[in-house]
């Protein structure tokens, strides 16, 4: 089971980059086949992505996110799913170029950097830990896709601003449309982070006796949330869109990213299992 988990983990990077290829050949010429076997081979990369989470998590006996590397692949298989849900109800796959090199890049890395399968840490066992990680990494997800509409709004509204009306422009959507899925994705990983933040407390009380604790990568997730969750309110309350909404929301994420990185990689954190 170990040989076949590690040949997936090296599958998996080969099928997203080549899902990327086809999603640049499909971006550049505006062929609809390239565009059909991108999505295709995306199919394939999730279908296999899943097999090889679940089954590394039934064989081990553990839920499959005990190390950063584990998080990178899971992100990247939320990513993945998310995006191909948009694109199969949007009929638009102009925009799975910039999706694609994330998910590429997030599975590339926990591939390059995973040490190991298996861990005897029991925690990892339990129930409201599954729904804890899981909820989060979806928020999370969703942030990342709502940045990543962030910059292609930035895009367009750079090529519109300057009367340059080139190939960001005819590929695409319309300017109010990425802005409204960004708008969305924010919403949806605001409420799922929130939900992930909230039992991730109550499970540090069932088993650390206390709600919070000065965990790094947990105050850093609480920061993050508390500051999307009033940026959400206020420019709700504001009518702020646009242009520095676009900045805000790229900006935010990318900051909060290196922060979970950087956190996780240098100190001590509770989250850390292996």
């Amino acid at each position: 089971m170990t040989i076949f988990l590690q040949a997936v983990n090296v599958l998996l990077p080969l099928l997203y980059g080549l899902s990327l290829i086809f999603y640049v050949s499909h971006f550049n010429t505006k062929k609809p086949r390239y565009g059909k076997w991108a999505s295709s081979i995306l199919l394939i990369g999730i279908i296999t992505d899943v097999i090889y989470i679940v089954g590394k998590g039934l064989y081990f006996q553990y839920f499959p996110i005990s190390n950063t590397s584990e998080s990178f692949s899971m992100l990247a298989l939320n990513i993945a799913v998310l995006y191909y849900i948009i694109e199969r109800t949007n009929k638009e796959g102009a925009t799975g170029l910039f999706f694609l090199s994330i998910i590429f890049l997030f599975q590339l890395i926990a591939s390059m950097f995973i040490n190991g399968f298996g861990t005897s840490n029991e925690l990892l066992s339990n129930p409201m830990f599954g729904f804890h990680v899981t909820l989060t990494l979806l928020g999370i997800s969703a942030l990342a896709i709502a940045a990543l509409y962030a910059l292609m709004y930035l895009m367009l509204a750079k090529e519109i601003k300057r009367h340059h009306f080139g190939v960001i422009y005819d590929r695409l959507p319309a300017l109010e449309t990425v802005e409204k899925m960004g708008m969305f994705a924010t919403g949806f990983g605001i409420i799922f982070l929130g939900i992930g933040v909230f039992l991730g407390h109550l499970w540090a009380y069932k088993i650390l006796g206390y709600f919070f604790t000065t965990d790094p990568k947990i105050v850093i997730t609480d920061i993050a949330w508390m500051i999307y969750a009033l940026g959400w309110i206020v420019s709700w309350k504001l009518g702020l869109r646009g242009l520095r909404m676009s900045l805000i929301t790229f900006w935010g994420f990318l900051v909060l990213f290196i922060s979970i990185v950087v956190f996780s990689m240098f100190l001590q954190t509770f989250h850390r299992f292996s």
